[in-house]
């Protein structure tokens, strides 16, 4: 299983192959990544997986983007939300997104302070060992005219 997060900033790539933990590799070669709590998650067990996964300028306002599922996920259900610390649900309410497809982000005019964009993942009956998607998020900055961005 893959979860590729892009920004504009560049792309975070979670490889899971074979069973979930079993084989895995990330872009910086770790066996798992770590979720908002610090501790590595390879995605082993189906409960949720929730990762701080982009971190947003001061300023930024979310203005679309989607989660795009590549390949179907072999699991019972996969609910996916995507939010903030604050709320959970911010662009994306939880839903099952496992099969083929595309669900688009829901803008709301929020003008964050520097959160991270929040990706939580539950898998339902047994944990999924395929499937791939991309959670893209675009934002815009306010008071800016410039459109290059260090963070």
């Amino acid at each position: 299983m893959s979860i590729r997060v892009s920004n504009p900033a560049g792309t975070h790539d979670w490889h899971f192959t074979s069973a979930p933990g079993n084989s895995a590799t990330s872009t910086n070669g770790a066996a798992s990544v770590n979720n908002v709590s610090g501790v590595a998650d390879g995605f082993a067990t189906a409960v949720a997986h929730i990762f701080d996964a982009i971190k947003l300028p001061v300023g930024a306002c979310v203005v679309g983007g989607g989660f795009f599922v590549e390949t179907a996920f072999n699991t019972t259900t996969y609910a996916v939300m995507v939010g903030d610390a604050t709320t959970n649900n911010r662009y994306l309410a939880s839903g099952d997104r496992k099969a083929l497809g595309y669900t688009a982000l829901v803008p709301t005019e929020f003008v964050g302070t520097g959160e991270e964009i929040r990706l939580t993942i539950t898998p339902t009956g047994s944990t999924a060992t395929t499937g791939k998607a991309t959670l893209r998020v675009l934002y815009t900055i306010r008071n800016r005219s410039n459109e290059s961005s260090t963070t």
